[in-house]
């Protein structure tokens, strides 16, 4: 039962909107690799950077896979539909799906649904619901669409709308679908929330999945859970992610103005300040990776708010256990090859005046669960999907707002 009216990709629009956010990289590497680097300052404090863009243009970039050959994959959220009137919600079918192989790079799926409120402001990115994250599967591709309700609000957007938060094939058929189960079981109202007569009490907007045997599990932003689909679609609710708990509004703790008004599109602050002040922020859980362990990986945004993000370990068929805290605005995960996590920050804060800080990379340690940052020389700005390459190269896509979207490559 998540109190969020709008779309998770609202709130990319709200931080987008309180500063300058697009970080212009020039094709081709960039800068020193950080074994040079190292090999020079005798210290991964004076790492710099490798970073390489790989595609640009590109329309409201989410998430991403890398096949085992190199090919790369990218979901395109779309544009929603072209000619819709300013400030007016349209669907369109603008979403698609972006594949770099080799030298080779290109739109291989189109015609996929977009939902997106046109831009009143001539200068506002755009940025729309539509398909989130993508895998190869066989011969054709298995795509998760991305949304912002329930079943009701889907069926009033018409037939172009009625693939929107769905795991489906990029063929159309319907693997699984987290709105509808959401919209029939509501699982977080366990967690208490209160009402809102502002706010929609059903919110579903699937984020991430992850193969699980011959199913999948699925993270949904909206909702705060973890969606198992089963065979025919079967769908079982596998987690719910609690609230998190930031500190009282004062002193060094407050969020700013502008960090406030992006935290307005995750959930109404001011309905969850607890007597001692303190201030419940919902989980929205993001990225999921399955691990070495065989377990899975689930991380949540902690409220946009510095030090708040988890990151969940979970077994299908137990509770979920907190493996790591103290890290910011997560938005997707990824294992790199010696098993360790990988995990992608929206952003590292919002400030009083200027755009809101870069994101950044960090590796967790499986085993100690140690955190340490890997260097991105401040060129990560709104960047959403995460992904590992065959030698160890991340992935990542940056500029995920609007249509100035960028794949890069990072090397260590």
């Amino acid at each position: 039962m998540s109190r969020i009216r709008r779309s998770w990709s609202g709130a990319f629009v709200a931080a987008a909107a309180v500063g300058t956010l697009a970080v212009t990289l020039i094709p081709g590497p960039a800068q020193a690799s950080p074994k040079e680097a190292k090999a020079a300052a005798g210290t991964t404090a004076g790492a710099t950077a490798n970073i390489e863009v790989i595609a640009s243009k590109l329309n409201n970039p989410r998430g991403l896979s890398v096949q085992a050959d190199g090919t790369i994959l990218i979901a395109e959220s779309g544009v929603g539909k072209p000619g819709c009137a300013p400030g007016t919600k349209c669907v369109g079918t603008t979403g698609s799906i972006y594949r770099v192989k080799g030298t080779q790079q290109g739109r291989v799926v189109t015609g996929l649904a977009s939902s997106a409120v046109a831009p009143t402001n001539p200068y506002e990115p755009i940025s729309a619901a539509g398909p989130n994250d993508v895998e190869a599967n066989g011969s054709g591709y298995l795509v998760l669409s991305g949304f912002g309700g329930g079943t009701d609000d889907r069926a009033k957007l018409g037939a172009d709308a009625a693939k929107l938060g769905t795991l489906q094939t990029a063929s159309g058929w319907v693997v699984g679908d987290p709105v509808k189960h959401e919209t029939l079981l509501d699982p977080d109202w366990i967690l208490g929330h209160p009402a809102n007569p502002e706010e929609a009490s059903i919110h579903s907007n699937p984020w991430r999945f992850a193969r699980n045997g011959r199913g999948f599990l699925v993270t949904d932003a909206g909702a705060n859970d973890l969606i198992g689909v089963g065979f025919g679609g079967r769908t079982t609710t596998e987690a719910i992610f609690p609230d998190n708990e930031l500190p009282a509004p004062g002193g060094a703790a407050a969020p700013s103005a502008k960090e406030k008004k992006a935290l307005e599109s995750l959930a109404p602050q001011a309905k969850t300040v607890a007597a001692d002040g303190t201030v419940k922020v919902q989980a929205v859980p993001s990225g999921i990776v399955k691990g070495a362990d065989g377990a899975f990986y689930v991380a949540d945004m902690g409220g946009l708010r510095p030090g708040a993000s988890r990151i969940w370990r979970i077994v299908p068929g137990h509770r979920a256990e907190v493996f790591a805290s103290g890290l910011t605005a997560v938005t997707d995960l990824a294992a790199d090859k010696n098993g360790n996590l990988i995990a992608l920050t929206l952003t590292g804060g919002f400030q009083q005046q200027g755009p809101p800080l870069p994101g950044k990379l960090s590796r967790v340690d499986i085993k100690t669960k140690a955190v340490t940052e890997i260097p991105t020389d401040g060129k990560l700005a709104m960047s959403t999907g995460l992904a590992v390459g065959p030698n160890n190269e991340i992935y990542v896509t940056n500029n995920s707002v609007g249509t100035e979207g960028q794949l890069i490559k990072i090397t260590e």
